[in-house]
């Protein structure tokens, strides 16, 4: 059963012969009682820090679980965001190459079609310059004709001015014109403007 410092206060004996000294018995029971008070408080204050450090101990546990738990958390949302970051710069860089690879297909079809244009213009330009050349000839040539067939018949030809050219000359005009139209360039086509219908007219009654 238990015993409480009160039953061992009030514990009897029965006296006998000879028998131990009831104020060292009661004195002893004091003692006693008041040594099994003090371990009964002890233990209930023991009792009670215990349930303390119990409970704080269920509070620390569930922290330390939310936080483990909001550690795995940020570690999935770190992994995500960068899993997602790096999906996209990969994306971006895919785009970037494929509109470089545009740029550069369109650059050089434009370069081609400026290289098809700069070669028609030139052998344009070649066979202006031979029918040029062809034209001031046969002209010269008939300026001659016409000058020896009025002296033939004896009524020299009147002219506003008299045009001589020989063949150095129809080659320094050829040369000339050339010079004129040199801007015509692969990397920079100019189209020189021809002379208007007014201007060839001018320039033809000026030879005349």
């Amino acid at each position: 059963m238990n015993i409480t410092p009160l039953d061992i206060k009030k514990q009897e004996f029965v006296t006998s012969f000879r028998g131990f000294n009831k104020t060292e018995v009661i004195s002893f029971l004091e003692m006693v009682s008041q040594e099994m008070e003090n371990l009964i408080r002890e233990n209930l204050e023991l009792k009670e820090k215990l349930q303390r450090a119990s409970e704080k101990l269920a509070s620390y546990t569930k922290i330390e679980s939310a936080l483990q738990n909001t550690l795995v958390a940020s570690q999935e949302t770190a992994e995500e965001m960068k899993n997602a970051a790096q999906e996209k710069a990969e994306l971006i860089i895919r785009e970037a190459n494929a509109k470089a690879k545009e740029l550069i297909d369109e650059a050089y079809d434009k370069l081609a079609d400026l290289r098809r244009e700069y070669s028609l213009l030139k052998n344009q330009k070649a066979a202006f310059l031979v029918n040029l050349r062809s034209l001031l000839e046969s002209q010269l040539k008939l300026l001659e004709l016409t000058e020896k067939q009025s002296e033939k018949v004896g009524q020299p030809l009147t002219i506003k001015k008299k045009v001589e050219l020989n063949e150095t000359d129809v080659d320094r005009l050829v040369e000339e014109f050339k010079q004129d139209t040199e801007p015509v360039t692969e990397d920079n086509v100019v189209v020189e403007k021809t002379m208007t219908n007014d201007e060839e007219k001018q320039t033809t009654e000026d030879n005349r």
